[in-house]
């Protein structure tokens, strides 16, 4: 294996030409005596350099002895063999070789993880290579077609979002996946709620439509709005809930509310006299009081017994 250069000099090239190639060229891969053996047969080659080019071996440039042939620390090769498995010939190379990782590095996309000592230019350059807005309203979450979002529930989120970091399509895609899983869950338990309130249709058998009317007499007597209806059908359950406002309105037909096993006119004597006063009012309700045993007539003596109840206590 030759080299290029004599003397002394070409004997340290060949010295570390002959690690690098692992002695594939059978040249010594000591150094003292052997490097003179090897300038001594570098001066019988010198006469006819090609006839060492003839060798088959390829001649490694002058400044690779200049680079280390001792692997480093998590290194499987030493940086000469890394160079010589990359078939680098000059330093023009080498160069290229470094151009093109740092340009593949910077178009990789890769994003330095700010450290504990980061400063905060280099935390909010972070921020922005994940897409974490620079503000809350930076994110944006878009309602299902019909559904109203809990708004200051989802900005709360917001502000926590951006005071942790969350990238924009990290927050957006979690918090859409969690109000499609409320979606569900809400359908889920009105389906639940519907059966629970066909199953108490069909134990009422034909009082069904009845027993309907009685709950809306009690609803709108109570002045029960349709939230309020909601909410004790999903906290007590559709059959429970049906249950107690059909007795409740069972019984206010009557004009009583049961309390302690005893009938009582549920409304003060105040309040009778004004329904009183209402009622004449109106022609058809008075026709129908003259009628014996009618629920207007029974209803009529009940308020004005309770109101002349009230007007007796105010007077004694």
């Amino acid at each position: 294996m030759a080299f290029e250069g004599d003397g002394a000099g070409a004997g340290e090239d060949l010295g570390g030409a002959a690690e690098l190639m692992g002695g594939a060229g059978g040249a010594p891969t000591g150094g003292g005596d052997g490097g003179q053996g090897g300038g001594a047969a570098g001066g019988d080659g010198g006469d006819g350099g090609a006839g060492g080019g003839g060798s088959g071996v390829e001649q490694m440039p002058d400044w690779f002895g200049q680079v280390s042939d001792k692997a480093g620390d998590g290194d499987t090769a030493s940086n000469r063999d890394w160079l010589a498995s990359l078939g680098v010939k000059d330093l023009d190379g080498l160069v290229k070789v470094a151009r093109d990782n740092q340009r593949a590095l910077r178009e990789s996309g890769r994003v330095k993880l700010p450290g504990e000592d980061a400063k905060p230019e280099e935390i909010a350059a972070y921020r922005a290579a994940i897409g974490v807005p620079e503000k809350p309203d930076g994110y944006e979450i878009a309602a299902p077609e019909g559904v109203q979002l809990n708004e200051p529930l989802i900005n709360a989120l917001r502000d926590a979002a951006v005071k942790h970091g969350t990238p924009k399509g990290a927050f957006e895609g979690l918090v859409g996946e969690f109000i499609k899983l409320q979606m569900d869950e809400a359908a889920a338990e009105t389906a639940r709620q519907d059966g629970l309130a066909a199953d108490w249709m069909k134990a009422q058998g034909g009082k069904a439509d009845e027993q309907l009317a009685h709950v809306n007499t009690a609803a709108r007597s109570l002045g029960l709005t349709k939230a309020d209806m909601t909410g004790m059908r999903n906290g007590m359950g559709a059959d429970r809930a049906l249950g107690l406002l059909a007795k409740l309105g069972a019984g206010m037909a009557e004009d009583v509310m049961l309390t302690g096993g005893s009938n009582r006119f549920g409304i003060t004597g105040a309040e009778a006299q004004a329904e009183i006063d209402k009622l004449k009012m109106d022609a058809e309700f008075i026709g129908k009081v003259k009628i014996a045993g009618s629920p207007e007539r029974a209803r009529w003596e009940r308020l004005n017994k309770q109101a002349a109840e009230y007007q007796a206590a105010k007077e004694s």
